[in-house]
């Protein structure tokens, strides 16, 4: 516990909103405390001269008691069977030491697949790693068994093992916690009760910056639906810019929202049919006029300086990108690739790709994304491939992986190729894993391989997931010239962590919970 750092804390969000808890400490400094600022004193002043005693008594080597009289409660007898097999033991060392954080991933999910629990020696290492990675937050949990839950109480490091969905909440984190608290507890309340935590929030609101109104209304996007409606049409005419704009944007979630309905509304008259060599063609033509409504549902009137749209394509940007997609097809009775096609050859192409774009990165719809990925040049609009391939199904991703790939010329943008899709997470099938092998290969044998720092970061976490199966494989017919001895070092890492996975899928105890 550090007393003057939980003040100032504490001091940073406003005596008047939230007046700091002096908290009393044991002992002669407590004394000292109440002499420098008794009680009738104004609050900020008693703030004040306590940061001074505290600050002084720091530098006197004070340091409050961690403990108490009362030793602290016996830990549970363990329900569950802690992995006892000495292999494991060794490999969870050195996951837990060395990573990759996938790997980390991979080794809580077999645990808990077999079971099984961590051993006590392994849990600091398992917590304090959690602690720096919240990815490992959720997998961890259900293999920390009594005694890591009970360990967890000893450490604020550690307070993740406590705090999942099924973890009692604590509402002193809402009333009196940082930003970041109160951002995960309402976002853990969300999963719980979403009614309650919309309640919550409203109550605050008026006390909150901009900023934290901003942090904390992005948490609605947690279980968001039409019961939040209300709520978020009455924040569309928030003081800020920031704000507004994501409350239309979670309102753009909702398709059947009155939000939604409105932008319809604007949009609808400004396409019509039009005859052109015997048939019937689309037309879209923006608003002539900025509509005197419009500002209540966010949309801005005057552009940044430095938006490439027309104003009048800036109108007509904003309010087609609150459109659900669906709503195109069924409209214009094209499909998605058609709708693009027919897109480029408007006047107003930049502003429609870019608004399907942003409704595209809202709903990740994979027919939308294939779309996209199959034009070669969009119209004022660069797009991330990689990000448009994460909204494919897992099943679909290697093939435009490999056109990336097969498009690049140059060996050294293989590495941070490989980056984005270890960064994806998605397993890997044993011919792509294959293939992407082969190419690693003839990089690291190549010129350009010695430079290719980020593929040696990338390739360890990409071996996390390859299919078992393969696991021999990259460690055989690396280049073993003179010229490729740079990667000695990133080999030896891949020869272990292929052991270590291997070692995952044996049963970590001595007999097999199942």
């Amino acid at each position: 516990m550090n007393p003057l750092h939980d003040l100032a804390t504490q001091a940073l969000l406003g005596s008047e909103r939230r007046p700091p808890v002096l908290t009393p400490l044991p002992g002669a400094v407590d004394d000292l405390l109440d002499a420098a600022s008794p009680s009738e004193t104004a609050l900020e002043i008693r703030v004040l001269r306590r940061a001074g005693v505290l600050a002084a008594c720091a530098d006197a080597g004070y340091v409050p008691a961690v403990g108490s009289a009362e030793p602290p409660p016996l830990c549970e007898a363990e329900s569950l069977l802690a992995a006892t097999d000495p292999q494991w033991r060794a490999a969870l060392v050195e996951i837990f030491q060395d990573g990759p954080d996938l790997l980390q991933r991979e080794a809580l999910r077999q645990l808990a697949e077999y079971g099984a629990v961590l051993p006590p020696k392994i849990l600091p290492l398992a917590l304090t790693a959690a602690s720096k990675t919240p990815d490992l937050q959720a997998p961890l949990r259900p293999v920390l068994g009594q005694r890591g839950r009970w360990l967890a109480r000893f450490n604020s490091d550690w307070a993740h093992a406590l705090s999942g969905d099924d973890a009692e909440l604590d509402f002193s984190l809402w009333e009196r916690g940082t930003l970041e608290a109160r951002k995960a507890f309402l976002r853990q309340l969300r999963r719980r009760d979403p009614a309650a935590a919309r309640t919550a929030l409203e109550t605050a609101l008026t006390e909150l910056d901009a900023r934290e109104r901003l942090t904390l209304l992005e948490q609605l996007s947690v279980n968001l639906d039409a019961s939040d409606e209300d709520f978020l049409e009455n924040r569309l005419t928030d003081r800020g810019k920031e704000v507004r704009g994501l409350v239309a944007n979670l309102l753009a979630r909702l398709p059947d929202s009155r939000h939604v309905a409105r932008m319809i509304a604007r949009l609808a008259p400004c396409l019509r049919q039009e005859r052109k060599l015997l048939r019937q063609h689309w037309v879209i033509e923006p608003p002539s006029a900025f509509g005197a409504d419009w500002k209540t549902d966010a949309i801005e009137e005057t552009r940044a300086k430095s938006e490439s749209l027309g104003e009048r394509a800036w109108w007509l940007y904003q309010i087609a990108r609150a459109l659900p997609l669906a709503w195109w097809s069924e409209r214009l009775a094209l499909s998605p690739a058609e709708l693009i096609g027919w897109a480029k050859k408007s006047d107003w192409s930049e502003a429609l790709l870019r608004a399907w774009h942003d409704a595209l990165t809202r709903e990740r719809n994979p027919v939308w994304a294939a779309a996209f990925l199959g034009e070669t040049k969009l119209p004022g609009l660069t797009v991330d491939p990689f990000a448009l391939i994460d909204h494919l199904p897992p099943a679909e991703r290697e093939s435009y992986w490999l056109r990336l790939l097969n498009k690049s010329a140059r060996r050294s943008s293989v590495g941070e190729w490989l980056g984005r899709i270890a960064q994806s997470g998605t397993p890997c099938s044993a011919e792509f894993a294959r293939q992407v092998l082969q190419h690693v290969r003839a990089t690291v044998a190549s010129d350009a391989g010695k430079w290719d720092y980020s593929l040696r970061q990338a390739l360890p976490d990409f071996i996390c997931l390859m299919p078992v199966t393969l696991l021999d494989e990259p460690l055989q017919h690396w280049p073993v010239e003179p010229e490729a001895q740079y990667f000695s070092e990133t080999l030896a890492r891949l020869i272990a962590i292929a052991e270590r996975r291997k070692t995952l899928y044996r049963p970590p105890t001595s007999r097999n919970p199942s």
